[in-house]
């Protein structure tokens, strides 16, 4: 199936990563890959991180060494993974890293031939769907074809969350076929849960579903497709998890219905074609550049692992696109567009009093309507409630409560309202409000300015202070990092940083070994404390991470009896405090809100010029594993300073929300600026 809507014959085929990735990057990888797809064919290898830009155009930023880490953790995952398989089906069919039109041959005669299980081929080209692909395995099924098999380096099953879970059905991969599979408790032991542990469902990943998608459409192009339109996923768990491309998983929007549950095969079917059609017209705008793009570029969380982003952000940046404020995306984008908000003063310069109406469901633009409505003749001192009962229906009630909250009762104030900003009303771009407060931020000189209703920071204290951060890589934590502080000289504890790590290859038990001593410190501490009447406050930064680690390891059966009551009455005590959460309802910056962008508004700086989470796992990897032993060393010290920065850019940070943060300009004062 093809569902481009433009000639795309003269697109090169493209994989199935297109699909999943930014439109306006897909020209951009296509013009890059055509430069060296002799070389690429040659070596029979993948595009996909072929990222050179041809003569004339702008060029890709080099692949950082955080995602050359991933991609070689990958690589050497999926060959643990076909090691498994092949030593478990020696009739499996290996195809060799060859030219790929040898692959092709060779993976058309397995297929041919009936093998049960094919590692490492390459599909025929599709040429009318321009689709081009390397499934990592492919299974025979049982009533003939075959079934595409992903490798991923995540897990493939998780703990419920909100929405509808799938399920797992899944197989071993000593018998990894999907005829041989069933419900998970039946088909394999979970690793590391206990007996009554709460039920695992399917991690519901769209990129690897897509990517799915593709390859069943490569396999029917090819004739070699299974009656049953199923693909399967290989990930940390070291089962095949088996998902329905026909299910219907994902919220999409729709004309007609505001939204629509749609499938993966119907959401893979309109985002490869739509790239298609974006291709297509990127090669007709080179040619003529009065053929208009399709597409533009908008800041997406991907951009910033995007080879492209310099030339994008260049462009947004001139523009003072207003898809550079955080948590935009496109959809939002769009819908701001539509109603004449393109750059970031645009957005500054709505009515916040309108906007807080709008994101409180009130029928603003309704009202409007209705008084300037010339029929109804009403004048300005008219009372408001006549037309609210008239407009609002069942929900006047509240309306009329938030008009007056507002201090609008009569028809003539109602119409002092922004009407830019009403044409908001019932459409989704999220809280408009604070929108426009991100906005004003963003463009004060001021690092931050003061929350509506704001005059300083309330941030809770105690007599002894912990500020606490994790370290992980994909395994696992390895480590937990302190920093004491003892506020009221209670003498009750020892100040400073105090790591609880491990250098081993990290492996569950290991991790849970290292969360036991921090939980055991932790409880002399509290204890202490409690019998002196003193008070305690252990403060992290974004606590999804910290508190969430802290449930999953206490919820193992390694750990020791009562730990998951001890980690739950820590997390839930008052003294139990979120740094983000504080600041959030106290700051805004117009950017991000993460530690390294609010730390150095406190003067602080970490000492290492790289740091970050993503860098941090290939030091991990080199305190780990490097052969020399003072590498291994510097990495660790590294690591250990990095934790401990960590932790002490949110006391700093801390003490900065307690003083200095008063000073900063209020948004409740921003009105005025305005013209509000």
């Amino acid at each position: 199936m093809l569902n481009a809507r433009l000639d795309v014959s003269g697109v090169p085929p493209q994989r199935g990563q297109v699909a999943k990735r930014c439109p306006v990057r897909a020209p951009w990888d296509a013009l890059a890959a055509a430069t060296e797809v002799a070389e690429v064919e040659a070596r029979g290898t993948a595009t996909d991180t072929d990222t050179a830009a041809p003569p004339g155009h702008p060029q890709a930023a080099p692949t950082p060494a955080t995602i050359t880490r991933r991609l070689e953790l990958s690589d050497r995952f999926v060959a643990d993974v076909v090691a498994t398989l092949v030593e478990a089906h020696p009739d499996a069919v290996v195809v060799p890293a060859a030219p790929a039109d040898e692959r092709v041959d060779a993976t058309v005669e397995a297929m041919a031939a009936g093998a049960p299980v094919i590692v490492g081929g390459r599909l025929p080209d599709d040429e009318e769907g321009r689709r081009r692909g390397d499934p990592a395995v492919l299974v025979a099924a049982g009533g003939g074809g075959y079934h595409p098999i992903e490798v991923a380096l995540h897990r493939t099953l998780e703990r419920p969350r909100s929405g509808a879970p799938i399920t797992p059905v899944v197989s071993s991969l000593a018998a990894p076929w999907l005829q041989a599979a069933g419900p998970l408790d039946d088909v394999v032991a979970r690793p590391g849960e206990g007996a009554d542990a709460e039920p695992l469902v399917a991690a519901k990943r769209k990129g690897d579903l897509l990517q799915l998608a593709h390859l069943r459409r490569m396999l029917e192009a090819c004739g070699q497709a299974a009656s049953s339109n199923v693909g399967g996923v290989i990930g940390t768990d070291g089962i095949v998890v088996w998902y329905d491309l026909d299910a219907p998983l994902w919220t999409t929007p729709s004309t007609s219905e505001g939204t629509k549950v749609r499938s993966t095969m119907a959401v893979y079917d309109f985002e490869y074609g739509f790239r298609l059609d974006v291709v297509a017209t990127a090669q007709a705008h080179a040619a003529d550049p009065s053929v208009p793009l399709l597409v533009v570029p908008v800041r997406i969380g991907e951009c910033s692992s995007c080879p492209w982003w310099g030339s994008c952000r260049a462009e947004l940046e001139a523009r003072h696109d207003v898809s550079l404020l955080p948590r935009f995306g496109w959809n939002r984008w769009k819908r701001h567009r539509e109603r004449g908000v393109a750059t970031i003063a645009d957005l500054a310069g709505l009515d916040h009093r309108t906007a807080a109406l709008v994101d409180q469901q009130v029928d603003v633009a309704g009202l409007l309507g209705a008084a300037d409505d010339a029929d109804a003749g009403l004048d300005d001192d008219a009372p408001l409630g006549p037309l609210v009962e008239a407009i609002c229906g069942d929900g006047a009630e509240a309306a009329a409560a938030h008009l007056d909250a507002a201090g609008i009762t009569t028809v003539g104030e109602l119409r002092q309202l922004d009407r830019r900003a009403a044409a908001y009303t019932g459409v989704d771009v999220g809280p408009l409000a604070p929108s426009i407060d991100t906005a004003r931020a963003r463009l004060t000189e001021a690092p931050a300015m003061l929350a509506r209703g704001r005059t300083a920071v309330a941030v809770p204290r105690g007599d002894v202070e912990i500020d606490l951060d994790l370290e992980s890589t994909e395994a696992g934590v390895y480590l937990w990092g302190a920093l004491v502080t003892d506020r009221a000289g209670t003498g009750l504890v020892t100040e400073g940083y105090l790591p609880f790590v491990t250098w081993d290859h990290l492996d569950h038990p290991a991790e849970v070994a290292v969360f036991e001593q921090l939980m055991d410190w932790l409880d002399g501490v509290q204890s202490a404390l409690a019998a002196a009447g003193r008070s305690w406050c252990v403060y992290c930064f974004n606590d999804r991470a910290e508190a969430g680690e802290l449930r999953r390891l206490a919820a193992s059966p390694l750990a020791s009896p009562g730990r998951a009551d001890q980690v739950e009455a820590l997390v839930r005590h008052p003294g139990w405090v979120d740094l983000l959460r504080v600041a959030q309802a106290s700051i805004v910056t117009g950017g991000s809100m993460g530690l390294k962008a609010l730390a150095p508004m406190a003067g602080f700086a970490w000492e290492d010029d790289d740091a970050g989470g993503e860098q941090s796992m290939g030091w991990h990897d080199l305190a780990v594993d490097a052969a020399d032993p003072a590498v291994r060393d510097a990495n660790r010290a590294r690591l250990l300073t990095y934790n401990r920065n960590d932790v002490e850019a949110t006391l700093a940070l801390r003490r900065w929300m307690c003083a200095e943060a008063a000073g900063l300009p209020r948004l409740d004062d921003s009105d005025a600026a305005w013209g509000w």
